[in-house]
């Protein structure tokens, strides 16, 4: 078998492998809870430069108040409400096992929950930075 054939043998086996539901949700889980780990790290050490001074701490504020760093502020949201409410999902299906038949509902309800919640939160989240913000 040549190396061609290996990678195309490797190739249909990738095309015909399909993804679950039960898959992504635990991926999002895990990403979604990464995120916040990684924020609040960096929460953490932007905090502490309180005790370098009021200037240190006050320049390393400065450096959040831009639309990249706001717009990342609504990813961490989206992170943040995602992650608790599929955290909850699982522990139902933990505690109710019969649940577990209502999986694929359950993660459309928090995909689903997660998408309208977030459209009020990201405009009032955006409003500073939008044309309609500034008074």
């Amino acid at each position: 078998m040549t190396s061609l054939d290996r990678l195309l043998s490797l190739q249909d086996r990738l095309v015909r492998y399909r993804i679950s539901w039960a898959q992504l949700a635990w991926f999002g889980h895990r990403a979604s809870g990464i995120g916040v780990v990684l924020y609040l790290f960096v929460h953490i050490v932007e905090t502490s430069m309180v005790t370098l001074g009021p200037n240190v701490y006050n320049t390393t504020l400065g450096l959040f108040h831009n639309l990249p760093v706001r717009l990342g502020e609504i990813l961490l949201m989206a992170a943040l409400v995602y992650h608790s409410l599929n955290g909850l999902r699982v522990i139902a299906m933990d505690f109710w096992p019969r649940l577990t038949i209502y999986y694929r509902g359950l993660t459309y309800a928090v995909v689903t929950s997660t998408v309208v919640s977030m459209i009020p939160l990201a405009l009032i989240m955006i409003t500073p930075y939008a044309p309609w913000g500034h008074t």
